[in-house]
């Protein structure tokens, strides 16, 4: 059954860095909803280079979405962004990331390539997970 998950503030810098590791070059759309604009596709089709938390400077917090490939390359920037949601499809792969922000607009990203990123493989990992194992 799908479901949606939110992934707590304090995990996203992990998490998108899990997800940039494993998702690389996976051909991804990104759809903007916002009342201002209305609902814009901003990217179709091209492969996910990354999704970075901002850490330091004037835009600490904000979230940066990249994609492209040798012919072109995007970058969405968002600004105040106050929840991430997972929504994960029938078989548990990953169908979108919501990410909502401080204006009441939200941006979607799609991944498009069958098949799909395994959701639990990248939630369920601790953070001690990362770390070195210790040497002989």
């Amino acid at each position: 059954m799908a479901s949606t998950i939110e992934i707590p503030r304090e995990n996203w810098a992990l998490y998108f860095e899990r997800l940039g590791r494993q998702a690389q070059t996976y051909p991804v759309r990104i759809e903007v909803e916002n009342q201002d604009i209305g609902d814009q596709e901003m990217a179709r089709r091209l492969p996910l280079v990354g999704i970075d938390l901002e850490t330091k400077g004037s835009e600490v917090g904000d979230i940066e979405v990249t994609v492209g490939d040798a012919d072109q390359n995007f970058m969405h920037h968002i600004d105040e962004p106050t929840r991430v949601f997972l929504m994960v499809d029938d078989s548990g792969n990953i169908d979108c990331i919501e990410i909502e922000d401080g204006a009441e607009g939200k941006t979607i990203i799609f991944f498009e390539k069958h098949p799909g990123l395994p959701a639990t493989a990248l939630l369920s990992s601790r953070v001690e997970d990362e770390q070195p194992a210790p040497g002989p």
